[in-house]
C-alpha cells in the first residue's frame, strides 16, 4: 500500500506570526484528492532544561494566550534563519532568563503536532549557570522560578503540566541518567 500524498498546489492562505498554508494533495494509492491546511514554521525551536547549582530546573511561567492559561514552562523559542540550534538554545536561554549556560547537550529533536506543522523541537539540557544578560522579546512578559528537579519531575508525571517540550525534555533527560535521583 502507498501510503504517501503528492502536492498538485500550494497557497500561502495566510501570512503573520504563523504563516498558514493550503496544500492540493493527491493520494498515491487511489488518486483522491483534498485540501490539506497546515502551520508552514521554518527553522524550528528549542527548549533548554537548565539546572543550578543546587538542581532546581529553571523555568519561565508566561500567558499561552491559544490555552488561555498562565504556563510553567521550559526557556524555549524559535530558530532564527541561519542560525543552528545549539545557537539558539543558549541564546533563548539568556534572553529569557539573564543565565548563561557554561556547557550545553542535545537531548535530540521531535515534531510535537505532525498534523498541524512539520517544525522540530530541538531538545537541550544545560549546567553551568552564570550570570548574563535577560532581552525579552517585545510580546514577552515572563516569570523565571526556580523548581526543584524532584518537584518537577512528580508534576509531570502527576500530570500537572501541558508543555509536550518541558515533558519530553524533562523525562527523556530522566531516562538517559543524566538527572541526579
Amino acid at each position: 500500500m502507498n501510503l504517501k500524498w503528492d502536492v498538485i498546489t500550494s497557497q500561502l492562505a495566510w501570512r503573520g506570526r504563523f504563516p498558514v498554508v493550503i496544500d492540493r494533495l493527491r493520494a498515491r494509492e487511489d488518486g483522491r484528492e483534498m485540501d490539506y491546511t497546515y502551520l508552514k514554521l521554518s527553522g524550528g525551536a528549542v527548549t533548554v532544561l537548565g539546572l543550578d547549582d543546587q538542581n532546581q530546573a529553571v523555568c519561565v511561567r508566561q500567558y499561552r494566550h491559544p490555552t488561555g492559561q498562565v504556563m510553567l514552562e521550559l526557556p524555549a523559542g524559535h530558530v532564527d534563519r541561519d542560525e543552528t540550534p545549539t545557537a539558539c538554545a543558549h541564546r533563548e536561554f539568556e534572553e529569557e532568563t539573564g543565565l548563561r549556560i557554561g556547557h550545553l547537550q542535545s537531548l535530540g529533536s521531535f515534531v510535537p503536532v505532525p498534523a498541524l506543522s512539520g517544525f522540530r523541537m530541538h531538545m537541550f539540557i544545560g549546567r553551568n549557570l552564570s550570570q548574563g544578560k535577560a532581552a525579552l522579546d517585545e510580546s514577552e512578559i515572563l516569570e523565571v522560578v526556580r523548581v526543584p528537579l524532584r518537584e518537577l519531575r512528580e508534576q509531570i508525571l502527576d500530570d500537572q503540566h501541558d508543555h509536550a517540550g518541558m515533558i519530553s525534555t524533562v523525562l527523556i533527560a530522566s531516562q538517559r541518567g543524566l538527572l541526579p535521583e
